[in-house]
């Protein structure tokens, strides 16, 4: 468990998303764990969610569009690997998804990742796959992704699908438990983030 921040709450991490078209977008986590599977974030429904172009700003984890929000849990890996991980509450019926990247800026309170398009992901109902392979073979064709970038970018897909297909570590119930269990800490949502330019 993490040192707690302000009014004994744990400590508040930025992340934003850059794509290889230019693209950003930015919410906010508390750093709810930091163990060896690497750094866990757990994102309270609620908190809001910021583009760069002014086209979105609206709660995370929504789906079509209204409404508050849900609960979310991601995993930031090691250094090393070149993916990061969210889990999803039961009221969902994507479960785990993977954003295959590379890591711009990893401090204590920022994270910036840029998006290599490729996703792999679990539903509830046990299916596993990768999509957005036509948006990677794109960025490719156009020579935004380099071949080195791309054979890193295959490598993580290959291995957060079989690690979900198999239930492996991280991918096993440890996401699951911690989401449950820092739901229940009815931590604040997380509004006040900042513009994708200035992170």
């Amino acid at each position: 468990m993490t040192s707690p921040g302000s009014a004994g709450r744990p400590p508040v991490v930025t992340i934003c998303k850059q794509k290889l078209r230019g693209g950003r977008g930015c919410w906010q986590a508390y750093l709810v764990e930091h163990d060896h599977d690497g750094i866990w974030l757990f994102t309270p429904a609620g908190s809001r969610y910021r583009s760069s172009d002014g086209t979105s700003e609206d709660s995370c984890e929504v789906e079509g569009g209204a409404g508050p929000g849900l609960d979310s849990l991601s995993l930031v890996p090691g250094p090393s690997e070149r993916w990061l991980a969210t889990w999803r509450v039961p009221a969902r019926p994507l479960h785990v998804s993977v954003e295959v990247c590379d890591w711009v800026r990893r401090d204590r309170d920022v994270i910036v990742f840029m998006d290599w398009e490729l996703d792999p992901f679990r539903l509830r109902s046990g299916l596993v796959a990768v999509e957005d392979l036509d948006d990677f073979a794109d960025v490719r064709a156009h020579g935004l992704l380099g071949r080195d970038q791309a054979e890193l970018a295959l490598a993580a897909a290959a291995s957060t699908e079989r690690g979900m297909k198999l239930r492996t570590a991280p991918f096993d119930d440890r996401g699951d438990l911690r989401l449950a269990a820092y739901g229940e800490a009815a931590l604040p949502a997380l509004v006040e983030v900042p513009h994708p330019f200035d992170v």
